[in-house]
């Protein structure tokens, strides 16, 4: 039987409806309009490669290590030594940069930056003066040394009756969550996470945060869908985490009480893919 009810064609979407009486609409966050992705480096000629042979002999062993690293295990690291301009320059247009970047301002001050081939990161030791000391190779999840020194000489985080009196809302409660987690956590256990964006907080709670919490030796930036800052703080496995959009807007500030944050660390599969990619790139250089 055909229906009684007539088919009526109703516009959807932004703009379909009129505003209401108090022309109250409702104002979106920007979504993040660009995603890093992988891109095969342009790559030199044979001929090219066959006048670096230090570079390609890094590569080689490069593989090797890739080859038979597994996520969990120490990293492995690779000194470059002192390579003539030429094979510099090779690995550098080979390599290029990838997503995640880090700053350790620890003794010694050490620069990392993650290549194109995920897991694999180039170091640069620093001086007093600011000048480079040594350049390594190092094929891990992240730099050993997040691990060993990002929480090294912090404290257990403490709290006493008279700091939490005062015009506070959520830090109290917050604190004392922290605390609980961060002095129960041992390494490998799941990640606990509290999401600061959910909660209200006045600034006087933001402050007294940042006082008790304080700011670490390491600061990672990742920049994948958006950008990601990942800070240690002077409590013992607490990191900040905060997430912004392509319009470097905070969409998502979250403290996770884990080793390291998994949104900084290459995967076993990101390792693999690597390895895989390599050994494309060094065929194409024989």
């Amino acid at each position: 039987m055909p229906s009684d009810i007539p088919l009526i064609n109703i516009p959807l979407g932004p703009g379909s409806r009129p505003e209401s009486d108090d022309e109250r609409v409702l104002d979106y966050l920007p979504m993040p309009s660009e995603m890093a992705s992988y891109d095969m480096p342009v790559l030199p000629e044979a001929e090219q490669a066959a006048q670096c042979p230090q570079a390609v002999a890094l590569l080689d062993k490069l593989q090797h290590l890739l080859d038979g690293y597994r996520v969990g295990l120490g990293a492995l690291s690779l000194p470059m030594g002192q390579l003539p301009l030429e094979d510099q320059d090779l690995l550098n247009q080979i390599l290029g940069e990838g997503e995640v970047s880090l700053v350790f301002e620890g003794e010694p001050r050490i620069l990392a930056q993650e290549t194109v081939l995920a897991g694999v990161w180039r170091l640069r030791t620093l001086s007093d003066d600011g000048d480079s000391q040594n350049e390594t190779i190092e094929v891990a999840d992240i730099p050993a040394r997040v691990r060993s020194a990002a929480f090294h000489g912090c404290q257990p985080l403490t709290l006493c009756g008279q700091e939490l009196a005062g015009d506070l809302l959520n830090a109290p409660a917050v604190l004392t969550e922290l605390a609980e987690h961060t002095q129960n956590y041992r390494p490998g256990r799941p990640p606990h996470v509290v999401n600061l964006s959910l909660l209200p907080f006045s600034p006087n709670d933001h402050q007294f945060l940042d006082e008790k919490l304080g700011a670490g030796p390491v600061t990672i930036l990742s920049r994948g869908y958006g950008n990601c800052r990942i800070t240690s703080t002077r409590v013992p496995a607490l990191w900040r985490v905060q997430y912004y959009n392509s319009t470097d807007q905070l969409i998502l500030d979250t403290l996770e009480v884990v080793d390291v944050p998994a949104v900084a660390c290459a995967a076993q599969e990101d390792i693999d893919d690597s390895a895989l990619r390599l050994r494309e790139i060094r065929e194409v250089l024989v």
